[in-house]
């Protein structure tokens, strides 16, 4: 099978899963449906297919990316070159779109309860989940050497990741909520802050419990900048956030060249993914059960023309080989044996 004819499922359209997407479709597959939440959570959006849920469509470097509303318009996106997106239930889409290949890649760093079972091969990004237990392979996302590396066993794998260090800089590069509630912000992605600079502001979403024991003062709370830099990443305004999610991300280089570029972890991570497609789908190939004669059926004998004898002549006429019978001459009938006749000369006796 050709790596067109494999239909593809990923769970998140986040950094690590869109750049796991991306990879696949420029190595051919691409039949490729994503799963995403109604508001979207990523951070780098410019490199991200989850932006689709909220605008429709997006591009990822060359890639589009366009927003479905069920498993037949996923079907049509697909066949018109685009990447599918939908907000849709996982197990209304494992009904109606069956795929041959699964991709755990919402980064939730914990088993939600992902079997074996969901599709012919089942791949899972970072912590939480155990290859040939919960999933066919696991693919390293932790930072370091072995980021990209299909794993064995994740079980004693870092569930946190902090930030990478830039200029010394790591846990204070991201910026996170400290409340629940609703982010709101003016600022854009590739834009500089100051180190205090209001980034934006988290507003609380209260309850009729809550209005009965009165609204505090402080319903809304702000979002500052740690460090000064580069906003290389930024949650979208409006959407809903709880305690702790990610909303921005700082560059203290206030680099903003690659804003629109896949990132090399990201990279890797799919490399990783395709190279453990690869391996599992040959794996799959080779047990695929050979086609049995059923019982009570005649199989057609293969005609074997025989060799031809010394009296069959074969001659060949423009590359064509053909044979010539010549035919059996009848044999001859013996002669008749020749009457006996009498020697000339002899006379009949006569009576005296």
């Amino acid at each position: 099978m050709k790596p067109s004819d494999y239909r593809v499922l990923i769970r998140g359209a986040g950094e690590l899963a869109s750049g796991t997407a991306h990879h696949l479709y420029t190595q051919g597959f691409q039949n490729i449906l994503m799963l995403e939440r109604r508001y979207p959570k990523a951070v780098r959006r410019q490199v991200c297919f989850s932006e689709a849920i909220l605008d429709g469509k997006t591009k990822v470097q060359g890639v589009l990316g366009r927003y479905v509303r069920n498993v037949d318009e996923a079907e049509a996106a697909n066949e018109a070159g685009a990447i599918a997106i939908a907000a849709l239930d996982l197990d209304e889409v494992l009904h109606g779109w069956q795929p041959k290949i699964f991709i755990e890649a919402a980064m939730l760093r914990k088993n939600w309860g992902l079997k074996r079972e969901i599709a012919p091969v089942v791949i899972a990004l970072g912590p939480g989940y155990v290859a040939r237990k919960d999933c066919d392979a696991v693919v390293e996302t932790v930072r370091g050497p072995q980021v990209g590396a299909v794993l064995e066993d994740t079980g004693e794998r870092l569930v946190n990741e902090p930030p990478a260090e830039i200029m010394g800089y790591g846990d204070e590069r991201a910026v996170k909520a400290v409340r629940d509630g609703i982010f709101f912000t003016q600022q854009r992605i590739g834009g500089h802050v100051e180190r205090g600079e209001r980034i934006g502001t988290v507003v609380s979403v209260y309850g009729v419990e809550d209005f009965r024991q009165g609204v505090p003062v402080d319903a809304s709370y702000p979002v500052t900048a740690r460090i000064s830099g580069a906003l290389r990443g930024l949650l979208r305004d409006g959407v809903p956030v709880k305690q702790g999610d990610r909303i921005a991300d700082i560059d203290p280089r206030g680099s903003t060249e690659d804003l629109n570029h896949i990132s090399d972890k990201s990279r890797r991570v799919a490399e990783g993914v395709h190279e453990a497609l690869l391996g599992l789908i040959a794996e799959m190939e080779r047990r695929r059960p050979r086609a049995r004669k059923k019982p009570g059926t005649k199989t057609a004998k293969k005609r074997v023309n025989p060799a031809p004898s010394s009296r069959t002549k074969v001659t060949a006429k423009k590359g064509v080989a053909a044979k010539k019978t010549v035919a059996k001459s009848k044999p001859k009938p013996a002669a008749k044996p020749a009457p006996k006749t009498k020697p000339r000369g002899a006379r009949r006796s006569t009576k005296s």
